[in-house]
């Protein structure tokens, strides 16, 4: 099974197609337009969580309909943009995007640490994979440990047996990546390292893709199961 991560940037059906050319099962998209603002081939289904009033900016989950994909039951929408799935009945995909809503102040890594230990119980209990823009790196600007850090993020996940894909595969530290998944304003020089892959489920291939500044200010994420 082939898993797409993909940040898509200001969502359009070119970008759709190029997202569906690169056949994966499941895509998820954060960024992406709601499915009646786009046109989707027979043969794939998706879900998609955001705001009514910003149609063309939410978390997009796409899969073909050779696979089961449904909501957890358990799904806790205070955790709006951190979307729980349960694929073929055999393992967890929370499709990540932590989003600062407006009502709330809660930085990046305290929506993803809260989220995390809210679904804790099924994180250890079954086959989970992680995934998405999890718009956090370490020496974030604007948190404490007291209020929650990108790296008690990484010791939580790490403590509970599931490992970045990134970091495993390529023997590299958190904070010094020599990869970017993420180019801010589109600018070469402003590289960032935001885009994630957790998972405690056996994994036969990882590819971090190349950056194409046609389609998005991040890279995708190929994970095969």
């Amino acid at each position: 099974m082939k898993i797409l991560s993909y940040n898509i940037n200001k969502c359009t059906q070119k970008k759709i197609d190029y997202v569906l050319s690169m056949d994966a099962d499941i895509m998820v998209l954060p960024e992406c337009a709601r499915y009646d603002q786009i046109k989707l081939p027979k043969g794939v289904s998706m879900e998609w969580i955001g705001n009514n009033s910003v149609l063309w900016k939410g978390l997009g989950v796409i899969w073909r309909n050779q696979h089961e994909v449904v909501i957890a039951p358990w799904y806790n929408n205070e955790h709006k943009y951190i979307l729980p799935l349960i694929v073929d009945r055999s393992f967890l995909l929370f499709a990540t995007w932590p989003t600062i809503i407006p009502t709330r102040k809660n930085t990046y890594p305290q929506i993803l640490l809260s989220a995390l230990k809210e679904y804790e119980k099924y994180i250890v209990t079954y086959p989970t994979l992680i995934c998405g823009d999890f718009n956090c790196f370490i020496g974030q600007s604007g948190v404490s440990k007291k209020t929650g850090t990108f790296e008690q993020c990484i010791e939580f996940l790490q403590e509970k047996r599931l490992f970045s894909l990134y970091h495993e595969r390529n023997g590299e530290e958190f904070g010094k990546e020599s990869k970017a998944t993420y180019y801010h304003l589109f600018k070469e020089d402003k590289p960032f390292f935001i885009d994630f892959a957790f998972t405690n489920i056996q994994t036969f291939a990882y590819e971090l893709g190349r950056w194409n500044k046609e389609m998005s200010d991040h890279c995708p994420q190929m994970i095969v199961l």
